[in-house]
């Protein structure tokens, strides 16, 4: 037992609160076990100090989940599963719920030993839960960067430029006055002259797109962003948790798979590491034309030729450009490696990126949404763009006309603060001067939906509580993940993951059928050490060895099942989502191919992010970590292998198909026109129009980035020609869009990769 006090800065905390929270810090970085050497343990001491403080006084300052863990297993006899506590028959159990102070008062080997019951689930999935969000927490802390960087070898990664203020004054945009204006009197957002044609909600590729096509076109547009609009190039923006839903902390309603999705001026293209699938890619392709087929959308718009010609306008517009064969770094070479082994053919990206060498910017190679399309329009002198970044969408507003017809007039806005940290956002750039906390209403001819899949379907639920005709029982039902599944590959030489493209290689043979990606994958090690079974030791010996390790995925093209929905808990959003049993046997014979392939890479070692008795070991302990030596063993994981939630680690960063399309108000929630449908009616809302990863019927069967853009293209194609009669091809010049599939070696033809 630790036997500690809380330090004087945090004198008003519960001082046995802390000591369950240093037992667990101890058990998670067990600094008199670590082989660290004697010239360097008073440094890492002193680090491992700080860390710890700052994470006290961050889990303590106010009610979250993790400090309510900790109370709970302070006080065991107050947890919901007492029962199944108090009935078990081992001593360390019992142990732990009639000391005082709970799990303060055990040892870290009993700690473990208390954790490893929680893991088994004896006590329920709510068990395993916690035991998850506290492993989770504690390993992120701890390996980020103070102590990350010193004990894996890593350099400090570049975020920000230097002279950060300095470089955003000189870089930021030259911004025409304003069009619009703000009424305090009666709190609404106006323009200067007539009404504004366009609202667009949401920045992402696919509001980005269309805010930029209506601008384009002559028309009086507005977009709002909920989250901050970043000056580019002063930071990477990349997976930064400031410009997360959520703050990159978000995850299913059970834990069981860790979100990631952008809220940031540009969406998920400022945040992702921009790795672009065509639309023409036989995976996206095949359930593009099964859409058309089923009726789910307007196959005339949507013929091959029409998705070329719109894609051939994204990749010039965004510059989407190929990797080349001489920038696959040894990272990337591992799956390109395995893929080849196996006998089957790998493919290089196209990214929306600069080449390192060539970027206006230091820190940052990204092209995205915001770079590309909405600073270009906002900056326009003859009808600049108007954007309003910092406001979240309450509702949407409607009108009735004379007839009875229900359309849409405008949002109501929640004005938030704006994040100035580093004093390199775009902040009130129309100069309203609106205090945070103000709830505004902004009115325009038609509203588009362009929030996302977490953030449409939101708003659609809130303003349905209130809007008859937006009750639709189909919204946010069907909810597609695509859960990824990583992996980690250790090689007896030195591979610095961290170097040259984070990503550069896929494979899609499996895309169509069964339904699953390969992609290479990097991270920092606060993200491998959360992937790494076993206890604070276990995670130390083999994240130590981060330059020796690569890392890929499966990505599983998931199944649509209404059980999968997004729904509003006291207005917060709540993801939930369960993996179907024929999904899981898809996805354990993905995970299987992938191992193999990792070995045949030349890997000694690979790691799966699980504590299931995944090799039916005896005597299996989910708190001691378990890798696999040999390719063999990959049979045993296909056969064991169950997903349980909050013992294998899932991510995404790919949500869809909540507000589906369809021919029918019965069975979707916008209209083939991308109409929201209005259900006292059954009839489209003739001016609420839905264009987002929302809208997919189903998977769209790999990243939908460029598909967003290019649906986007049509979409505002068809809003300005006629919704119901395709016009010209006019897009740009059409050229093959065909993968490239390479040798090992030489250059690669123009086009390859998508």
């Amino acid at each position: 037992m630790t036997g500690t006090t809380i330090p004087p800065e945090n004198q008003g905390a519960d001082q046995l609160v802390y000591a369950t929270f240093d037992v667990l810090y101890t058990l998670w970085f067990p600094f008199l076990e670590l082989p660290i050497p004697p010239r360097a343990q008073a440094d890492i001491s002193a680090i491992s100090k700080g860390v710890q403080a700052s994470f006290w006084q961050s889990v303590s300052a106010g009610s979250n989940a993790l400090l309510s863990i900790l109370q709970g297993i302070t006080y065991p006899q107050h947890l919901p599963f007492i029962g199944a506590l108090k009935s078990s028959t081992n001593p360390v159990i019992q142990k732990f719920i009639t000391v005082p102070g709970g799990m303060g008062g055990l040892t870290t080997d009993e700690a473990s030993q208390v954790l490893s019951f929680f893991f088994e689930g004896t006590a329920g999935p709510l068990s395993t839960e916690m035991a998850m969000v506290i492993r989770e927490a504690y390993l992120t802390v701890i390996w980020d960067l103070p102590l990350g960087v010193p004990l894996t070898g890593i350099q400090v990664p570049e975020t920000f430029v230097s002279n950060t203020d300095i470089y955003s004054n000189i870089n930021y945009p030259k911004i025409p006055p304003s069009r619009l204006f703000y009424d305090p009197a009666t709190q609404r957002i106006l323009a200067r002259e007539g009404m504004i044609d366009y609202l667009v909600i949401g920045s992402g590729p696919a509001g980005a797109t269309v805010a930029h096509e209506l601008q384009q076109a002559g028309k009086k547009v507005v977009l709002v962003e909920q989250g901050p609009f970043v000056v580019w190039g002063s930071m990477n923006t990349m997976s930064y948790p400031k410009l997360m839903f959520g703050k990159d902390a978000v995850s299913t309603s059970d834990n069981g798979i860790l979100v990631r999705s952008g809220q940031a001026m540009g969406g998920g293209t400022t945040v992702n590491i921009d790795l672009a699938f065509s639309p023409l890619e036989d995976t996206i392709h095949s359930r593009i034309s099964d859409w058309i087929d089923k009726g789910f959308i307007d196959g005339r718009f949507y013929t091959t030729d029409r998705l070329a010609a719109a894609y051939q306008w994204v990749r010039n517009i965004i510059h989407t450009r190929p990797v080349t064969q001489c920038e696959l770094n040894r990272d990337n070479r591992a799956l390109w490696d395995g893929a080849n082994a196996y006998g089957v053919d790998p493919s290089l990206y196209h990214l929306n990126r600069f080449q390192q060498d060539l970027s206006p910017s230091p820190v940052t190679q990204k092209r995205d949404a915001a770079r590309q399309l909405i600073l270009p329009a906002m900056e326009d002198s003859i009808n600049p763009l108007s954007v309003i970044p910092d406001v979240a969408v309450q509702e949407l507003l409607f009108d009735t006309k004379n007839d009875g017809t229900v359309y849409a007039s405008g949002a109501s806005l929640l004005v938030n603060a704006p994040w100035t940290e580093f004093h390199n956002t775009i902040v009130d750039p129309c100069g309203f001067q609106i205090p945070p906390g103000t709830q505004v209403k902004i009115y325009a001819e038609n509203v588009i939906l362009s929030a996302g899949t977490i953030g449409s379907t939101k708003i659609l639920l809130n303003t349905a509580q209130k809007q008859p005709a937006l009750k639709n029982p189909r919204i946010g039902k069907g909810l597609i993940m695509h859960p990824s599944f990583p992996l980690i590959g250790v090689f007896n030489e030195r591979i610095n993951l961290l170097e040259g493209l984070d990503s550069a290689t896929y494979l899609d043979a499996f895309g169509v059928t069964p339904g699953f990606i390969f992609e290479t994958m990097s991270g920092m090690p606060a993200y491998g050490a959360v992937l790494i079974p076993g206890n604070g030791l276990d995670v130390f010996r083999q994240i130590t060895k981060f330059n020796q390790s690569v890392g890929f995925g499966v990505m599983l093209v998931d199944t649509p099942s209404d059980d999968n929905c997004i729904t509003l808990n006291n207005g917060s959003v709540v993801l939930n989502y369960s993996l179907s049993e024929a999904d899981k046997a898809r996805f354990r014979t993905g995970v299987a191919i992938a191992i193999r392939m990792m070995f045949l890479a030349g890997a000694k070692q690979v790691i799966i992010p699980t504590n299931e008795n995944v090799l039916g070991l005896d005597n299996f302990d989910p708190m001691r970590g378990c890798y696999l030596d040999d390719i063999q063993q990959a049979d045993l994981v296909e056969q064991n292998l169950q997903f349980i939630p909050n013992r294998t680690v899932l991510t995404s960063a790919h949500l869809q198909a909540t507000n589906k399309m369809g021919a029918s108000a019965d069975t979707s929630v916008a209209s083939t026109r991308q109409r929201i449908w209005n259900m006292l009616t059954k009839e489209e809302i003739s001016n609420l129009y839905l264009m987002d990863s929302s809208m997919f019927p189903t998977s769209v069967g790999a990243n939908p980035m460029q598909s967003l853009y290019t649906f986007a293209k049509i979409f505002s194609q068809r809003l300005l020609d006629d919704m119901d009669a395709p016009g010209d091809l006019y897009f740009r010049s059409i050229q093959s869009d065909r993968l490239a599939r390479g040798p090992v070696t030489g250059p690669v033809r123009a086009g390859a990769g998508i």
